[in-house]
């Protein structure tokens, strides 16, 4: 014995450097527990080798040697515990583990050693050495020293360690191998989440590779079944129904024939194919409830389709076989309807916002649309339309409203409304009494009043425009109220009549003028008869005078000068009927062919002398012109009169400019500006006929057929005389108003009138102090009598 003990003794190292040498590199852990109890045997001398490992509370045989031998032979099973060792048992495999200490059986001669595996000072199993003292051989001692000296406790420590840390590189490996297989399948799932095609096929490859499975389907709630799958429609009701009642992720699995205890089975394998041996089902399940579709409520017409529920679908799988599934399997396959169900709600949600995306880009849409219609019809209103905060701010301006004012909305958005639209009051007001209450009135906030106290405000009043152009408004204001009924404004509408209000003045001049007209040519009747039989008189007493008389000689020098005084006045008064007739009874128009140029050369020649006298140097300015149509006798006493008003505009002498040239019907219109509006209403120095009441003379020989409209002719007669003041620029054409020590102020008026007559205006741009221009304009009348 001490023999054989101190033998053992020394080929213990050599045991752990073999062990260590020979599966030190291993790394497959059920390769390494099954070669280890062959090898052992062979080390330590014994017959017998077996290597238990715990299960839950038991010792289970995990794998073991008899004389050598590899695998399960007869003559192992007649020595080791095929039936697992219960923890709490007195054999010495469970004491052994229990006082995790060597264990000898029999204690006085043992044959058998029960050595705990201890690796961190944890027991994960026991290793059983056993020798045969009846049937020993050669190669190994009948039985087990008492005294071992801790040798064999080495050696189980060396397997211990051996086998833990395989198992845990294996483990390692395996958890890599999950990680990397479920980073992939999130990935995958990932890069499906707008394909649910791509993402089906995504799951049904995975569920086939973790599971093995022979069939593999996924089912979901808004899908109908295909007619060729296995599944029928039962079935997806019956899994449905449990998922929905259950509320949980626990997997179904189920195995043919079933435990008898849950009737349930018998149902499901009711609907199955009778090849299928075992199924499974993983619920599919969203973090939120869902809403059901149509579809689905259909599908299920016991549900009330009201009810929200979590329930995507679920992962279906089937063997032709009996199959356990391991908890790995079980758990990746959780994984993966794990994913798969953030896919899927995933899809929901961005379906969800893509609708909603959708539905607010429609409602946009249709703001934008309604909008821009409510901003057209704004823009289409004829009216000039203003909008004010409670403040009295300006924040809807329209373009009728800029068009009449002369503003752009950029100028006017935010300010006040009285600095763009001075609303002067046509009657005094100091206050009026509301609710009470005395509110003080301002002149500039008389019309205002009513918007205090919630009335409604109609009236025309005078304002001017951005370029301080005289304007006549018919303005409308009324409070602007919320949908609560609050006021939070007031709305401004007004209506441009200034274009009707100078038709009505120049009606009401024409019909002064032809009352004037009538009594001019009445009193010039009357006054020209006696006129004639006076100076009829006065030439008969004058011849009388001139026969010899030495007596009378000294009186009829005087009586002489005295009659040719009266003829002189009588004279006078001969050219003021005459004057009078002209301008109350103007004769038809004679038109004739004329050059302009030469009527205009031969007037200036006939005032040459004068030109002379007065120290008047004359400039001539004329354009390559084709012949008008106009009475000849007409315009030349026109343009006589107002060389003759140039001449007498330039007492210290001058300069008189002359020119004649063509100009565009457009300009002819819009270029011109009212003879009786106040200055503000027309550029400094301007008059002549309205542009609406122009436009009015244009379209009346348009509608009558007698002209068409082409060109213009215009003739520029400029001086450098003392200029006209705006105030007598008001009064210019009005007949019998005059500046001059001689005359009766009716050159400018018969003037304007014959000019009128051939369809065209006279303008009179002057600035006091710098000379005056007046331009004739008339519509250019060719050969055939038309525009």
């Amino acid at each position: 014995m001490d023999v054989e003990q101190s033998c053992e003794q020394i080929a213990i190292p050599a045991i752990v450097n073999t062990l260590l040498d020979d599966f030190g590199a291993v790394t497959d852990y059920r390769t390494l527990r099954d070669s280890l109890p062959r090898r052992l045997a062979a080390l330590l001398k014994c017959r017998c080798v077996l290597l238990y490992l715990r299960v839950g509370e038991t010792l289970q045989l995990a794998s073991g040697s008899f004389d050598d031998l590899p695998g399960w032979s007869a003559a192992l099973l007649a020595v080791a515990h095929v039936n697992p060792i219960d923890l709490r048992s007195n054999e010495p495999e469970a004491c052994a583990w229990r006082e995790r200490k060597l264990i000898l059986h029999p204690v006085s001669t043992p044959t058998l050693l029960a050595v705990p595996l201890i690796y961190r000072q944890r027991p994960v199993g026991v290793l059983v050495l056993l020798r045969d003292a009846d049937e020993s051989a050669n190669n190994y001692p009948p039985h087990w020293p008492v005294q071992t000296d801790g040798a064999i406790e080495s050696v189980a420590g060396v397997v211990a360690l051996l086998l833990e840390n395989t198992r845990l590189l294996e483990r390692d490996r395996e958890r890599i191998h999950e990680l990397s297989l479920l980073n992939s399948i999130s990935s995958q799932v990932n890069s499906s989440l707008f394909e649910i095609g791509r993402l089906h096929s995504v799951v049904l490859q995975r569920t086939r590779e973790i599971a093995l499975v022979d069939l593999c389907e996924i089912i979901e709630a808004d899908t109908p079944l295909e007619s060729s799958s296995w599944l029928t429609p039962r079935l997806r009701i019956l899994l449905f129904q449990r998922f929905r009642e259950q509320n949980t992720i626990l997997p179904l699995i189920i195995e043919r024939p079933g435990d008898g205890k849950h009737e349930y089975v018998h149902d499901y394998f009711e609907e199955l194919p009778a090849r299928v041996k075992t199924f499974f089902a993983l619920p599919l399940l969203s973090s939120q409830p869902l809403e059901h579709s149509d579809r689905e409520q259909q599908f299920e017409p016991g549900r009330s389709g009201l009810e929200p529920d979590r329930l995507f679908g679920c992962i279906v799988g089937a063997y032709y076989r009996p199959w356990k599934m391991r908890q790995a399997e079980i758990a990746l396959l959780q994984v993966v309807a794990s994913q798969a169900s953030a896919a899927l709600e995933n899809m929901q949600l961005v379906k969800e916002v893509i609708l909603a995306r959708n539905e607010a880009h429609g409602l946009l849409r249709q703001v934008l649309k309604d909008q821009r219609l409510h901003t057209l019809i704004l823009e289409s209103v004829p009216s000039g339309l203003i909008a004010t905060d409670q403040s009295g701010c300006v924040h809807t301006f329209n373009r009728a409203a800029a068009i009449i004012l002369g503003y752009h909305p950029y100028e006017v958005l935010g300010q006040p409304l009285r600095k763009i639209l001075d609303l002067h009051p046509n009657h005094e007001d100091t206050g009026r009494v509301s609710a009470g209450q005395y509110i003080p009135v301002q002149p500039q906030e008389a019309f205002l009043v009513g918007m205090h106290i919630g009335e409604a405000q109609s009236q025309t009043i005078v304002t001017v425009d951005r370029y301080e152009r005289e304007l006549v408004l018919d303005v409308d204001m009324r409070p602007l109220y919320d949908d609560s009924g609050s006021q939070m404004g007031l709305l401004t509408t007004f209506t441009d009549v200034t274009a009707m209000h100078r038709l009505e003045e120049e009606k009401r001049r024409l019909d002064r003028l032809a009352s004037l007209g009538e009594m001019a040519a009445s009193v010039a009747h009357e006054v020209r008869n006696p006129l004639a039989s006076i100076k009829t008189s006065i030439q008969m007493l004058h011849n009388d005078l001139l026969v010899d008389d030495i007596a009378l000689q000294e009186q009829r020098e005087w009586i002489q000068t005295s009659t040719g005084v009266v003829l002189k006045e009588v004279e006078r008064l001969d050219c003021i009927v005459r004057d009078l007739l002209l301008f109350a009874k103007p004769r038809q128009l004679h038109r004739t062919r004329c050059n302009i140029n030469e009527l205009c050369e031969q007037v200036l020649t006939v005032i040459q002398n004068q030109c002379v006298d007065a120290n008047v140097e004359v400039h001539r300015s004329f354009d390559e012109l084709p012949p008008i149509w106009i009475d000849t006798d007409q315009i030349e006493q026109v343009l006589l009169n107002l060389f003759f008003n140039a001449l007498q505009a330039m007492g210290d002498g001058g300069i008189l400019t002359v020119s004649c040239h063509c100009i565009s019907t457009e300009q002819a219109i819009y270029d011109t500006a009212g003879s009786d509006c106040p200055p503000t209403q027309r550029p400094s120095g301007t008059s002549g006929l309205a542009p609406s009441a122009y436009a009015w003379l244009i379209d009346k020989h348009v509608s009558q057929k007698e002209f068409r409209v082409e060109q213009w002719l215009e003739i520029l007669i400029r001086d450098t005389g003392i200029g006209i003041t705006p105030e007598q620029l008001k009064h210019i054409f009005q007949p019998f108003y005059t500046t001059k020590a001689h005359g009766i102020g009716l050159g400018l008026a018969i003037s304007r009138r014959l000019v009128e007559d051939h369809g065209g205006y006279l303008r009179i741009d002057s600035q006091y102090g710098y000379g005056t221009t007046i331009a004739v304009r008339m519509p250019y009348v060719s050969g055939d009598g038309s525009y």
